[in-house]
């Protein structure tokens, strides 16, 4: 259920830091609690729907159109609803790219990348999906999304467990710091490559 965005052009950077390499997941069965599923937008937040993401500037230009895919309510992909949850905060990015490579775009653009969740920031799974963080507590941290396959949205409730994000990617307020759920062992990021080349992409179901 993960759909992977396209990529228009070719990214070059110039300072060169180690590739980026995954942590291993933590320990322990999936704790994954649904919250919300629909196929509709009763899941998101932010006044997300067919209409207002059409309207989302540089979101829809990036995720929108022929990307994502669609059901009678209309557009579903999970690089859309993060990107227009951000261009909703007043953030602009000016890259694109698969769900998988948001956290490497995001680090060589400038973004901090690391394994603590904040209100406002985004959930990254190299596995190749987005979400957006909503809050985060003792309980844990309460994500909303858009799927590609099977075009639903949802509201689920994550603790540390084997489906815990890759990585958290903060734009804007999202960088300030929040008490970590009890349960979460924050671990130091590793560095994001800053040297790389996209030439193209194409539409995938994950």
């Amino acid at each position: 259920m993960r759909f992977l965005a396209s990529v228009a052009a070719s990214i070059a950077l110039s300072v060169p830091l180690a590739a980026a390499t995954v942590p291993s997941p933590p320990a322990g069965a999936s704790t994954t609690t649904y919250l919300c599923k629909s196929a509709a937008y009763s899941c998101t937040l932010g006044g997300y729907s067919a209409a207002s993401a059409s309207r989302a500037g540089w979101a829809w230009r990036f995720y929108g159109g022929t990307w994502p895919s669609y059901n009678a309510y209309g557009p579903h992909n999970c690089t859309l609803y993060v990107a227009y949850r951000l261009a909703r905060a007043g953030i602009t990015l000016s890259w694109h790219g698969n769900g998988s490579e948001w956290a490497q775009l995001a680090g060589s653009h400038g973004a901090l990348v690391n394994h603590t969740p904040t209100p406002g920031s985004v959930a990254q799974w190299m596995s190749g999906h987005v979400a957006y963080v909503e809050s985060v507590s003792a309980r844990g941290v309460v994500i909303t999304d858009d799927n590609f396959s099977g075009s639903y949205t949802t509201r689920q409730l994550l603790t540390q467990s084997t489906n815990w994000p890759s990585y958290f990617l903060h734009f804007g307020n999202s960088a300030k710091p929040t008490p970590k759920p009890a349960s979460q062992t924050t671990k130091p990021a590793p560095p994001i490559a800053s040297v790389f080349t996209i030439t193209s992409h194409h539409a995938k179901k994950a």
